[in-house]
């Protein structure tokens, strides 16, 4: 049986986090290759719909073999219905609306400002100092995004449609950003929360907004339901896309900072055009510029002095984690004959 090593958690508390996020990255830069896919035979709002709302049920039918509870007490499940909102609901639609009135390629750019945005709230609402160091690095990944889509920039819409599109790219950032921190705050009350419960909730309420939403824009035309295709990419941008990324991406937020882990996110466009590149979709030089820029400002906003460790809470947070993963990462019983 596969058992995660908790001593070996409790060593390495951060170095695990950011392998967490790491793993986050690397899915969520995989995903807009899978979504394009779902895209030929969706519609925007119907697709983010299927993204969401299978998500919750896909946990809830294996909440038996995942052993996971969902949030318990009112003030749980009002952290969890706002950040699902937020970041399932505000996120996804806003984010698909700005791509589908403004282009791809401002939309990313806009939605990318949520680390910016968490470190800026964390400063006003938590009174989180925010290190020079800190600020140039997230300045600097924004810089190299943005270069990374500057020759996508140039929207082929209307100038009311850009605006629009562009607010609601930022409203999806906003989302995020403050979903992140409830989330965070959530995990700092509860420590004990669980972390499979808590995104079945989310995509379970976000879902049912989406699914609202798509049926009263779209109606129950937005899809070709029979298509396989469509299936196939709602099945992947479902269960790893959604499910497993963004426990991952809440395992993080566990250990560092919310400002560090969406950092991170920086490096989904830098994912991207390495997959593109796997395809033989080989960008400008201007691109490959933008990337370096974007890896070296991640690389600045995790760069930390070397300090003793709180082994105590360190301890306790990996603990929990270690437990979090055995349960994912449990086996299914043997069948014997």
């Amino acid at each position: 049986m596969f058992r995660i090593d908790r001593e070996w958690l409790a060593r390495h508390p951060e170095g695990v986090a950011i392998g967490l996020v790491l793993w986050t990255v690397a899915i969520w830069g995989s995903t807009p290759q899978v979504t394009a896919v779902g895209a030929d035979h969706a519609q925007p709002f119907t697709l983010t719909m299927l993204r969401a709302l299978p998500t919750g049920l896909l946990l809830l039918a294996a909440m038996p073999l995942l052993r996971f509870r969902f949030p318990r007490g009112r003030t749980a499940w009002l952290f969890t219905a706002a950040s699902g909102l937020l970041m399932v609901g505000v996120f996804l639609g806003g984010f698909t609306e700005g791509v589908s009135r403004a282009g791809p390629g401002p939309a990313i750019v806009m939605s990318s400002t949520s680390p910016l945005w968490v470190a800026i709230l964390s400063r006003v609402v938590h009174k989180e100092r925010i290190a020079l160091r800190t600020a140039g690095g997230l300045l600097i990944g924004f810089l190299g995004v943005l270069l990374v889509f500057s020759s996508q920039l140039n929207s082929s819409s209307s100038a009311g449609n850009t605006v629009i599109g562009l607010a609601c790219a930022l409203a999806a950032a906003l989302g995020w950003a403050v979903g992140t921190l409830i989330v965070k705050e959530h995990l700092t009350r509860q420590p004990d929360t669980d972390l499979l419960g808590v995104v079945a909730g989310q995509y379970l309420i976000g879902g049912v907004v989406l699914l609202v939403l798509s049926s009263l824009i779209e109606g129950s035309g937005g899809a070709q339901w029979s298509s396989v295709d469509l299936w196939l990419s709602v099945a992947f941008i479902t269960i790893v896309g959604s499910a497993i990324a963004t426990v991952a991406y809440f395992a993080a937020l566990k250990v560092i900072s919310a400002t560090r882990v969406t950092a991170w996110s920086f490096l989904s466009p830098v994912v991207a055009i390495v997959i593109g590149l796997g395809l033989g979709t080989v960008p400008s030089p201007l691109v490959f510029v933008g990337m370096g820029i974007t890896i070296v400002g991640v690389f600045i906003v995790n760069l930390r002095k070397t300090t003793s460790p709180d082994s105590v809470g360190e301890l306790a947070e990996t603990a929990e984690l270690g437990a979090m993963l055995d349960s994912v990462a449990a086996p299914v019983p043997a069948v014997t004959s």
